[in-house]
């Protein structure tokens, strides 16, 4: 039994899907390398001028200032959004209008025509910065060498004519400002002056630093009065309340220790110390009731009288006299803090002359420096290099599109090739088909053309094995023949073979004549049966006439031997169709059927039926059921994998013996290495 071929994916595959789809890849690499290089040589040349523009990060420093830090220094990011600021003004729009004013541009028919003549022109620029660098390339494309340099140039200076026209504007508006300010400021001076010069008189401050020394002093002087008063009034309660009881007598027992700087109370103490002393005396020497006693005890209550006079005077003075100065404290106290409350308006009134001197000068001085800069402004753009008129263009660079078009059209070409191979779901390899329907490939027929010489008319190709003897189409139904009878096991009795198809025009008729006239060659009696009536064909292959055949017999309207007909080739007879009709799968299931098969194989070792598709109708089904095997033909190219496994899973559900598969129509390729299919290197015994 013939074995199945194991596929294996290999580059040849890959190289025969080329092969096969050749003139699709030709034809895309031929559309593509056409178009591009007339596109190439019919496209206009675009010349390229590049101007070159520093931008430093500040310019040159003509007046010294202190404390400056420059962008850029300490900042990378700030500085490196100062100079994509850059790009975006030299490419804006306002610097584009400048140019096309300056340079006319407005007159030619390319921005003329427009209608955003600023935006054409801004197409043409490109604005890069150098890496690395502060230099920025200004690029300008144009079909003209010179007008693209002129547009470069043009970029450059309007850009650094603007940079520093926009810093003298800066400066005239910083001036202007300032001036303005100064006249406010000077205001606000003489305000400030006049308020604080009416404040001055209205509190009748001549100097306010004397007049507070002269608080401080007198509340210094009356602070220690006030504390000797004070000392004063405790020591007269002191001597008031040793000397004075509770009762307001005198307590004389306390006089000897009675200490007083009051002349006339220690005049008073001593006569009365004198005359308690005296009494003292007199005791001893008179009574009671004697004069002298009781003038000297007149003495003494008048000295009692007047100590406690002159004690309780001594403490109310004290204690008027503290009072006094307390109440002279207290309000000189009350100035002071008037004087404060004046001090800290007047303060301020005076920090606000001061505060609008100081702004006033800062802004004189900012004046003056600005006045002296703008003079002497600064640029810190500059133009380095002026843009010259390019001698070769940039575009269109024919010799780099030509080679990408032939790059780009050959494998843009090879991929068509895969995805027009990848949507075609036809098998076109004979192994592929062997493979999926998993059945034998008893070999494959290459396509059969008209070469004007043995095979000179259409008719000619359904029997290329008489005409042809030597072409490959023979060799291959020789090597048909060889497998089929390697499978059969060289069987003595009649076989009876169906010959069917997946679908009309895949040449199951061709393949049954070719293989009925190499197996009678080969000297076996053969019978070549035409059992497709709905669409008979092999009495017009042998030129016969078809009003007598199957079915005729099949109907009981004829005999075996009247239906039998010779082909005019040796060991091959034929029966022909008889005619078309409507019943053919009742007449072919029938037991007329067995009968004819049955006579035939007692006369014919082989017997090949010629049936419609099998996909189409059950004609072909039914006659398998009670054959001895199957051949099944497809088509390369044209047969697919679903009508394939449908045609086989019909014939396995009326058990048919399958005896392989026949390929049709090979085309034949210098790397399709067609021996392997024509000689079935993938048969076998079983």
């Amino acid at each position: 039994m013939i074995t199945d071929v194991t596929k294996n994916i290999h580059m040849r595959d890959y190289l025969n899907i080329i092969s096969r789809r050749k003139w699709l890849v030709i034809s895309f690499f031929l559309i593509t390398v056409t178009l591009v290089t007339v596109t190439s040589f019919m496209q206009k040349k675009v010349y390229r001028a590049t101007a070159t523009v520093i931008v430093d990060v500040e310019g040159p420093s003509v007046l010294a200032v202190k404390d400056v830090v420059k962008l850029g220094e300490t900042n990378y990011f700030a500085y490196r959004d100062y100079i994509e600021t850059q790009q975006e003004i030299i490419r804006g729009r306002r610097t584009a209008y400048r140019v096309m004013k300056n340079l006319g541009l407005i007159k030619k028919e390319e921005f003329s025509e427009s209608k955003d003549p600023i935006q054409t022109l801004l197409e043409k620029v490109k604005v890069e910065l150098l890496r690395d660098t502060r230099i920025i390339n200004v690029r300008a494309e144009d079909n003209d060498p010179n007008l693209a340099s002129r547009i470069a140039n043009e970029f450059a200076k309007v850009y650094v004519d603007s940079n520093i026209a926009m810093k003298m504007k800066m400066s005239q508006d910083a001036q202007d400002w300032l001036g303005k300010e100064v006249d406010i400021q000077k205001k606000k001076v003489r305000e400030a002056e006049l308020k604080l010069q009416a404040y001055k008189e209205q509190n009748s401050i001549v100097s306010i630093e004397n007049q507070e020394a002269m608080i401080d002093d007198g509340l210094a002087k009356l602070n220690s009065s006030y504390l000797a008063a004070q000392e004063r009034r405790i020591g007269a309660e002191t001597t008031y309340n040793s000397l004075i009881d509770s009762s307001g007598n005198v307590a004389m027992e306390n006089l000897p220790s009675l200490l007083t700087d009051n002349k006339s109370l220690q005049l008073l103490k001593d006569d009365y110390l004198k005359q308690e002393a005296l009494l003292v005396e007199y005791k001893k020497i008179y009574k009671y009731k004697h004069p002298k006693m009781i003038k000297l005890s007149e003495n003494i209550d008048y000295l009692k009288s007047r100590l406690k006079s002159e004690i309780g005077n001594e403490y109310n003075s004290a204690v008027a006299e503290e009072k006094k100065f307390k109440m002279a404290l207290a309000e000189q106290k009350k100035e002071a803090l008037g004087l404060e409350r004046k001090i800290i308006e007047y303060s301020a009134l005076d920090r606000e002359v001061e505060t609008n001197d100081r702004i006033l000068e800062i802004v004189l001085n900012r004046l003056k420096e600005t006045s002296i800069s703008s003079q002497i402004q600064a640029n810190n753009v500059r133009v380095q290099d002026l843009a010259e008129p390019p001698i070769k263009p940039i575009k269109p660079k024919k010799r780099i599109n030509i080679i990408l078009s032939m790059i780009v059209g050959l494998m843009g070409g090879i991929v068509l090739a895969f995805f027009r191979d990848y949507m075609d779901i036809s098998l076109k390899n004979p192994n592929e088909i062997a493979s999926v329907l998993q059945i034998p490939l008893l070999g494959s027929v290459p396509k059969v053309k008209l070469d004007g010489n043995r095979i000179r008319k259409k008719a000619d190709i359904d029997r290329v094995v008489e005409k042809d003897s030597a072409s490959l189409a023979s060799e291959a139904y020789r090597s048909i023949r060889t497998n089929l009878l390697f499978s059969l096991n060289h069987s003595g009795s009649s076989k009876s073979i169906v010959v069917t198809s997946s679908v009309p025009k895949e040449g199951k008729s061709i393949t049954a004549v070719n293989l009925a006239l190499m197996i009678a060659n080969s000297g076996e009696r053969v019978l070549l049966v035409d059992a497709d009536m709905r669409r008979p064909r092999l009495h017009t292959v042998f030129n016969d006439d078809n009003s007598i055949g199957l079915t005729q017999f099949l109907s009981k309207e004829a005999d075996f031997e009247s239906v039998v007909k010779p082909s005019g080739i040796d060991n091959l007879s034929i029966v022909t169709s008889g005619g078309t009709i409507g019943s053919s799968a009742e007449l072919i299931s029938s037991e007329q059927m067995k009968i004819f098969i049955e006579k035939a194989s007692s006369g014919f070792s082989k017997i090949i039926f010629d049936t419609p598709p099998i996909a189409l109708v059950t004609d072909a089904a039914l006659l398998s059921s009670i054959c001895t095997g199957v051949l099944l033909i497809a088509e390369g190219g044209r047969a697919t994998k679903d009508l394939l496994i449908k045609s086989k899973g019909l014939l396995e559900k009326v058990d048919a013996k399958i005896l392989g598969v026949i390929v049709n129509n090979i085309s034949l390729t210098s790397d399709s290495s067609y021996q392997q299919y024509y000689y079935g290197k993938t048969y076998g015994k079983t």
